[in-house]
């Protein structure tokens, strides 16, 4: 199994069939790699460390992952990939950016989240 607190530069697929419901991304991890939690149901709560190195997250990175109810993204992100977050049915999206930032795909929120920008913790 797969120890969610390894330090790790990119999160990929390990994750894919872990039972995780709460999980916090160490701000070693910059990249969060395509599909990265597809598809996993059971995630509901997805935390960045504080200090996050992050600049990328992933074509389908967290798609399917319908109980998740709430990411905060940060500043540093200027990359995600198109429905990053497709049938996240639960979601709301709280960004540190004022606005879309340019890298991120049009399709990015593809199925409508609920988007919090400017948002502070």
């Amino acid at each position: 199994s797969t120890d969610p607190n390894r330090v790790i530069s990119t999160l990929n697929s390990a994750y894919d069939q872990n039972n995780i419901s709460s999980l916090t991304i160490p701000n070693s991890v910059t990249t969060i790699g395509n599909s990265a939690f597809y598809g996993n149901e059971n995630l509901t709560t997805l935390i960045f460390e504080e200090g996050s190195n992050l600049t990328t997250i992933g074509s389908s990175a967290f798609s399917g992952c319908s109980s998740l109810t709430s990411i905060e993204i940060p500043n540093s992100v200027t990359s995600i990939g198109n429905y990053a977050f497709y049938k996240c049915t639960s979601l709301t999206i709280y960004c540190e950016a004022s606005s879309k930032p340019s890298g991120w795909n049009s399709n990015w929120n593809s199925t409508n989240c609920p988007v919090v920008w400017g948002y502070k913790k």
